[in-house]
């Protein structure tokens, strides 16, 4: 399996990253669930999107197409992450990814009824609840080797790269899930590029 991480930093996301995987095959309707206005539509590979990148910026950017069979990718190229709640009122699964430089939040992930998170406890150690969706796909998951923990004073510290050890099994699942992984030609796809407009003008 590729380095899907590494996959995202040579396209230049860094700085940033939201990704939202969606179980259904109708990009254009989860655009929709996601605020976009469809009106704003342009097909262009992520070359062309990454113009548009500016993490957190008041302008809110989603690059969406499909992933895998009956799934749907919508990758934030500007703005804050999407609201999912529409997601989850048509009753469609979903995991999404965030990070801001170095810093990778907790996975948000809806089953179609209910949202709910699968945080992150100790070098690579993700918890969620019995019976959840990811659950299975977790198990599979292979924890990395735990490396000498760094000492400071009387307690201990997370080793520098806690982080990257969770993005990478958030990676997993998500891959795992939607049947497929990131690489080099998923970067080179063509999917849409749609502004999502702030609610008060929906």
């Amino acid at each position: 399996m590729n380095d899907q991480w590494q996959c995202l930093l040579s396209a230049g996301l860094g700085s940033g990253f939201t990704g939202t995987w969606v179980e259904s095959g109708d990009a254009e309707a989860v655009a929709t669930l996601l605020g976009a206005d469809l009106a704003s539509r342009q097909d262009c590979g992520l070359a062309t999107a990454m113009t548009h990148y500016r993490p957190m910026a008041f302008t809110e950017r989603v690059w969406t197409g499909p992933h895998a069979d009956g799934w749907t990718h919508a990758l934030t190229i500007s703005g804050p992450p999407p609201v999912t709640t529409g997601l989850t009122e048509a009753g469609l699964r979903f995991l999404q990814i965030r990070t801001m430089d170095d810093y990778v939040h907790d996975l948000l992930y809806g089953d179609g009824v209910t949202t709910a998170w699968a945080p992150q406890r100790w070098y690579g150690e993700i918890i969620t609840e019995p019976g959840s969706m990811i659950e299975p796909y977790l198990h599979e998951a292979a924890r990395p080797k735990m490396p000498e923990a760094v000492h400071s004073g009387s307690g201990i510290t997370e080793p520098e790269d806690h982080n990257r050890a969770c993005l990478d099994i958030y990676l997993f699942l998500t891959g795992r899930m939607s049947g497929r992984f990131i690489d080099r030609a998923w970067l080179d796809e063509k999917r849409a590029l749609y502004t999502i407009p702030p609610p008060s003008m929906r």
